[in-house]
């Protein structure tokens, strides 16, 4: 923005400073006509008019660049296109999260305590050890895998008379369990869901970002037309500018061979500052569009910075534009429509998992390992990890044991609103779907109609810049003949270059709603070589 302030505040003092100039040929045209007729040519010489500074040589030397070199940068530096990318990276890293469904979750615990007191006056010492060890996972029935073993040391010591009395424990068991839901919670659908909800939102970022791809390379191409249409009005006025300057030249020929009233020069003279004004709005106008092509394809805006060059090619082709087969490819290939597509299925995922939650809770858990014990009492024997480990081994002690659960809450407002609050959501998107549908259609019709009127103005213009052309020798040859004046040559040379002008704006709307067609079915990409990664 500061970049901008300071062009047009330089623009604005410079236009000032050429006023100066301009009233003093007008000073200089009227004093000339107020003397003799030998002196006449000298006050009216074209020489006398000072030539404009270009504004390259304040904004710096403009930089030639393409379409195709254009778009590059864009794909490569447009701020949404980066976040694009980055929205499809998070949505990837979303996937790899729900894959925790499938990792072992490891516990383990240790544990240990030691308790003196007295009863019945008989001192008591309690000791107790332990450790114990889980591995468990989730299985994509909905169960629930446990791997267990632990190991328990107890000891106690008592003293009975003066009589030290000591027992101890060893404890060792292994066992493995799985809890089944059978209503609840149920199914591998339930298990898979919430990575089938990040692929979905994965899908989305994907769309998304080709419908932001799109967006950039429609607005970078428009900018461009923009661009080339603001060159291409220079170049007309330039070339009026040039014809004004010969009409000058003629002029001071004639009055100085008598021929020509010196009251014919002032006429061109204004025209000519008219035409120098124009061609400096219309420099502006070329950096105000060069400023915009560089913001739409991210390149840098500063000092030495700011004026591009493109190519001034405003010719149009003929080619049919089918409305109804437009209407059906820019639909089936909308990113907002498959993007819709995508969320319902993302709502439909929901509704089926909240609707899970209205059944009830029965479980199913079975226990199954065997024991192991040492135990170091009556006196003589010995508690010891070892024999407990044994036991174990040798499968002394086996037991098994199972269970049925059921819980259901009474009510369940809260998964009944849940599920009407998404079936709503879901319709929604069904709604949104269809007024997108008629957004789409209606602007492809807008895009086409653009384009058959853009082909017939261009048609017009075309004609009248013929019609323009042969109405200029027509004046001249009458002001040769005395019958007409300056004012009416010059005004046929500005209906000329209103012509071209208008010709030149049919042709840049033509190719601007030839872009939003593209935009709309989806060729605008892989017609300029664009690919999305």
């Amino acid at each position: 923005m500061r970049v901008a302030v300071v062009v047009l505040t330089a623009l604005f003092a410079s236009s000032i400073a050429r006023a100066d100039w301009l009233a003093q040929a007008f000073d200089a045209a009227d004093g000339g006509s107020g003397g003799g007729g030998g002196g006449s040519g000298s006050a009216g010489s074209s020489s006398d008019v000072p030539a404009l500074d270009d504004l390259s040589d304040w904004a710096g030397s403009p930089r030639a660049i393409t379409l195709p070199e254009l778009l590059q940068i864009a794909v490569k530096q447009a701020p949404a296109l980066q976040n694009a990318r980055l929205d499809v990276a998070v949505a990837e890293a979303q996937i790899s999260e729900t894959w925790a469904r499938y990792d072992w979750r490891v516990q383990a615990q240790g544990s240990g305590a030691r308790t003196r007191q007295v009863f019945d006056g008989i001192p008591l010492t309690l000791e107790n050890f332990g450790a114990n060890l889980d591995f468990s996972r989730q299985l994509s029935t909905g169960a629930t895998i446990d791997l267990h073993a632990d190991s328990q040391y107890s000891k106690n010591d008592a003293v009975f008379d003066g009589i030290k009395s000591t027992s101890e424990t060893w404890q060792d068991d292994v066992w493995g369990s799985i809890t089944q839901p059978l209503l609840k919670g149920r199914g591998r659908w339930l298990y898979d869901a919430q990575e089938f909800k990040a692929r979905i939102s994965q899908d989305v970022a994907v769309l998304a970002r080709r419908s932001q791809a799109i967006n950039t390379v429609q607005t970078v191409v428009s900018a461009y037309w923009d661009l080339v249409l603001a060159e291409r009005s220079v170049a007309i006025t330039q070339a009026s500018l040039d014809l004004a300057r010969e009409r000058l030249r003629v002029t001071e020929i004639g009055v100085h061979g008598g021929k020509t009233a010196e009251a014919e020069v002032p006429a061109v003279l204004q025209t000519i500052a008219t035409r120098q004004g124009d061609l400096l709005n219309g420099e502006l106008a070329v950096l105000n569009a060069s400023i915009a092509l560089r913001r739409a394809a991210g390149m840098q805006i500063g000092t030495g910075e700011l004026g591009l060059r493109v190519a001034t090619d405003l010719e149009i082709h003929d080619a049919p534009f089918p409305l109804g087969a437009l209407v059906q490819r820019a639909l089936t290939a909308s990113p907002e429509l498959a993007e819709l597509g995508k969320q319902q299925q993302s709502a439909t995922i929901d509704i089926e998992v909240t609707s899970n939650g209205l059944l009830p809770q029965l479980d199913a858990a079975l226990q199954l390992g065997p024991s192991g014990q040492s135990i170091g009492n009556p006196p003589g024997t010995q508690a010891s990890f070892a024999n407990a480990a044994k036991d174990l081994y040798e499968l002394n002690l086996m037991s098994i044991s199972g269970s049925l659960t059921y819980s259901r809450s009474i009510g369940q407002h809260d998964i009944k609103g849940r599920i009407h609050e998404l079936t709503n959501t879901r319709e929604k998107l069904r709604v949104n779907a269809t007024d997108i549908r008629a957004q789409v259609a209606q602007a492809m019709a807008r895009a086409v109609a653009s384009l058959e009127l853009a082909k017939r103005r261009v048609v017009l213009a075309q004609r009248a810049i013929e019609l323009a052309k042969q109405n200029i020798q027509i004046e001249t040859d009458r002001f040769n003949l005395g019958t007409r004046t300056n004012f009416d040559v010059l005004n046929r040379q500005e209906e000329l270059r209103q012509a071209e002008l208008s010709e030149a704006q049919a042709q840049t709307d033509w190719h601007k709603a030839e872009t939003s067609v593209q935009a709309l079915t989806g060729d605008i990409l892989p017609a300029f070589g664009v690919t999305v990664e």
